[in-house]
């Protein structure tokens, strides 16, 4: 996955900021609370509305409060963790640090949501003190107040808490439904993108790099060819190097770019690659791949690697001429909400592919965003349908295959879908690629065996009858 604007990483000034931000809103909101709750206490005392109760309907008032307040902050808890995922902020200093904590030890939304929650109920019950204070208060001062009148007051600071919470935390999902994804120039962090993703091979790579390999098999060899939206990763280059003559890698980023630069130089904080060198040559026919066989691979890989562009897909040129085979796995579709903007770039993508060549491709399916380091970037909302039908307008025969991957979910997405297209028609049909429901020649065939995906197939001699 790429993005497609300028970014650059979060820095320490960004985090003090954020900080600095985390602890002005936790005081102000916390003395705002304290008021309007005290306030609240007070003026159902004055009122004189519950005077009347006795002492077990008073309980059952201050047990209906305590309902009430909880739906309040039930509303709170989901729009601050909304808002530090987005925003990496928060109205409360514990529920921050506790989302911090849990970000550094796990890439699980889930964790980080109930860390979030735990943090903030913490800093809430904190909050509860001077009202209790104040209820005790309210019974020391005199003889003519006693434990109805503090129950009264422990009612009504509940209720205006209550509504407070509910404002706060509808207000500020108000805001963030403005801001519906992070920004790629503030919140994009490559190294969080790797260390999220990329830690060891997961779901979506142990079919994608499979795909790969079994798609470079029938390519030429010795060609030269281009990676583009290749992002801070490797992963799907190490195919490539065992055939490519030379490889050349693309993408909007130069912050990506700089991650690539790193492992080139064999610099000690480079990402380490070699689990998915391994499973690459697994792939490939090698069993058991031996230390030495990983290494040969990866100073493949280095020596094949010659040049790192910067391109924008959404260019109608992305970069000076064309090549015989092209690779751009999670690129357009992860770089866009709109599917117009998708449709263009992917298509100036596969423009990069010279007549006849060939082009390999993978989307996340059905996407509409993605989550890399607590925030939302933008997914395209494409599936098989959608890349065979492009495939289909632009290339004599491809194939489009889709799997499932569940183990994604909390990160956006539950599926992928890889597709390649062979013999690229001269020119590329003008005109929008056909909406999802439109008539196609794609054909869907079940899978044969349990390691072969369900595929969306068009076959050459369909495609020879368009030529």
């Amino acid at each position: 996955m790429t993005t497609s604007s300028p970014t650059r990483k979060v820095t320490r000034d960004d985090r003090t900021a954020r900080w600095a931000v985390t602890l002005v809103a936790t005081a102000v909101s916390t003395y705002a609370l304290d008021v309007v709750a005290a306030a609240g206490g007070v003026l159902l005392s004055l009122s004189g509305a519950l005077s009347g109760l006795d002492r077990a309907s008073l309980v059952a008032v201050v047990a209906l409060s305590y309902l009430i307040w909880a739906f309040g902050l039930r509303t709170a808890l989901r729009a601050n963790h909304a808002l530090l995922e987005q925003a990496a902020v928060s109205t409360s200093v514990l529920s921050k640090l506790a989302w911090q904590i849990a970000c550094r030890g796990t890439s699980s939304t889930s964790a980080r949501r109930w860390a979030s929650m735990a943090g903030y109920l913490a800093w809430e019950l904190i909050k509860e003190i001077p009202y209790y204070v104040a209820a005790a208060g309210v019974v020391l001062i005199g003889d003519s107040l006693g434990v109805d009148d503090a129950l009264i007051f422990l009612a009504g600071a509940n209720f205006t808490a209550a509504l407070y919470e509910y404002g706060i935390g509808t207000g500020t999902q108000a805001w963030l439904s403005r801001r519906r994804f992070s920004s790629f120039e503030t919140d994009w962090d490559p190294r969080r993108y790797l260390d999220e993703y990329y830690r060891d091979v997961q779901a979506d790579e142990l079919h994608t790099i499979r795909f790969m390999v079994e798609a470079v098999r029938h390519t030429p060899p010795d060609q030269v060819v281009l990676v583009f939206g290749t992002g801070p990763t490797l992963h799907h280059v190490f195919p490539l190097a065992g055939r490519a003559a030379e490889i050349h890698l693309a993408d909007y980023l130069d912050t990506n770019l700089d991650e690539i630069r790193r492992w080139l130089r064999r610099d000690p904080d480079a990402h380490d690659w070699r689990p998915f060198v391994r499973y690459t040559l697994q792939c490939e026919g090698i069993e058991l791949p031996s230390a030495e066989q990983i290494t040969r691979r990866e100073e493949r890989t280095r020596a094949t690697v010659a040049r790192l562009l910067t391109a924008d897909a959404r260019r109608s040129q992305p970069l000076p001429g064309v090549y015989d085979t092209v690779v751009s796995a999670y690129c357009a579709d992860s770089a866009t909400a709109d599917r117009a903007t998708w449709s263009t770039m992917f298509r100036n993508i596969a423009g990069l592919v010279g007549p006849g060549g060939t082009f390999v491709t993978a989307a996340l399916d059905r996407c509409q965003s993605y989550v890399v380091g607590g925030k939302r970037f933008p997914g395209a909302d494409v599936d098989a349908d959608d890349i065979g039908a492009a495939l289909d307008c632009w290339f004599q025969s491809s194939t489009v295959h889709t799997h499932d991957v569940p183990e994604h979910a909390d990160q956006g997405y539950r599926g992928v879908v890889l597709g390649a297209g062979s013999g690229r028609l001269d020119p590329i049909p003008d005109g929008p690629i056909p909406d999802r429901h439109s008539p196609s020649r794609v054909t869907i065939v079940p899978a044969l065996t349990p390691t072969t995906p369900t595929g969306v197939v068009v076959s050459p001699t369909q495609r020879g009858e368009r030529a």
